[in-house]
């Protein structure tokens, strides 16, 4: 009895130190995130122990604002990985010599898929005051900051009626106080992205008038972002980092395209995100998300010269050159084809 005791205090402490030695050998990967369901797939990788099984200590930090705050931070290495939309500061980062690249999707607004969409204060509808696109001149509207991909697209909500960006009053606000914005009127429309147009809609905020697969379909709105200091001092982790996030794509596109674990999924979003009820998630319009990790070309090189047309970013970004789908297409290496 006394060996059998002693053995399993011996197993016991190899356990320990083994667990301590693992622990020890991942790598620690800071993350920056908005917490926002187009962020999803990070969340599911995280959650389900897919950065662990490639030996990564996943630390998500998450950005209340747009892509444009984490630049600095993944131009120093403070972040290795950044998920956000697209956007001129970090074209500007690039030209300056910083060689972050864009790496996977983070959100598509294909067809089906308006996850960001233009919502209307719920007043301004039933008074008669909002009745079509032409009546958001004068209206005050947000985006997250100059130079960002929503505000590519709010031009676009005001041209179809041939306005333009100097017809409305536009401020900067995080996605998550635009609700707050409209709720107290000091706001009059927005882009706004899931799950805050179906909580806005649901708690009779505002109305939902048109998805952004309306006005400008396909339009590659967010991305995954690589550090240099990740790609050039972990390359191998940088690989297995995108076989996790893949994964991650995959178990959405089961859940919101397929019906296929839903309820596991949308426990996740709960957890990571502003909004707490589940049942919102039932009434999303779900974001496209490539399960292979790739982005849309086009999309990317007509923004960038929106960008370069509006003065946001000096020299047109040469796409080819920032986009290196070489990761995601490991993934898909190592993970096989989707089904």
């Amino acid at each position: 009895m006394k060996i059998s005791k002693l053995s399993s205090i011996f197993f016991a402490i190899l356990l320990f130190v083994s667990q301590a030695t693992l622990a020890q050998d991942m790598l620690d990967i800071p993350v920056g995130i908005s917490p926002v369901m187009s962020s999803a797939a990070m969340f599911i990788a995280q959650e389900k122990g897919y950065f662990k099984e490639q030996g990564l200590n996943v630390i998500i930090n998450p950005f209340k604002a747009s892509g444009a705050k984490m630049v600095p931070f993944l131009a120093t290495g403070q972040l290795l990985v950044g998920g956000g939309n697209i956007n001129a500061g970090m074209y500007n980062a690039i030209a300056n010599d910083i060689p972050i690249k864009i790496v996977s999707d983070k959100g598509t607004v294909s067809p089906g898929h308006g996850y960001l969409a233009l919502v209307v204060r719920k007043d301004h509808v039933d008074s008669g005051r909002y009745k079509s696109f032409k009546d958001l001149k004068g209206m005050r509207m947000a985006v997250t900051a100059n130079g960002v991909s929503q505000q590519i697209v709010t031009e676009m909500y005001l041209k179809k009626v041939g306005l333009s960006l100097d017809d409305i009053d536009l401020k900067f606000l995080a996605y998550s106080d635009i609700n707050i914005a409209l709720a107290n009127k000091s706001l009059d429309a927005s882009v706004q992205i899931e799950p805050l147009v179906a909580a806005a809609v649901d708690k009779d905020i505002a109305v939902r008038v048109a998805g952004d697969d309306e006005i400008y379909p396909n339009q590659q709105s967010a991305a995954i972002f690589y550090s240099p200091v990740f790609m050039e001092k972990y390359p191998e982790q940088a690989k297995g980092f995108m076989v996790a996030y893949v994964k991650g794509l995959r178990d959405y596109n089961d859940a919101f395209e397929k019906n296929n674990g839903k309820d596991e999924i949308i426990k996740i979003l709960t957890k990571h995100t502003r909004i707490k009820d589940a049942a919102i998630y039932n009434k999303v319009v779900p974001v496209g998300l490539s399960p292979d990790g790739m982005v849309n070309m086009l999309s990317l090189k007509q923004d960038a010269q929106w960008y370069h047309e509006k003065g946001y970013v000096k020299e047109l970004p040469d796409i080819d050159n920032i986009v290196d789908l070489s990761f995601a297409k490991h993934a898909v290496k190592v993970l096989g084809p989707y089904k």
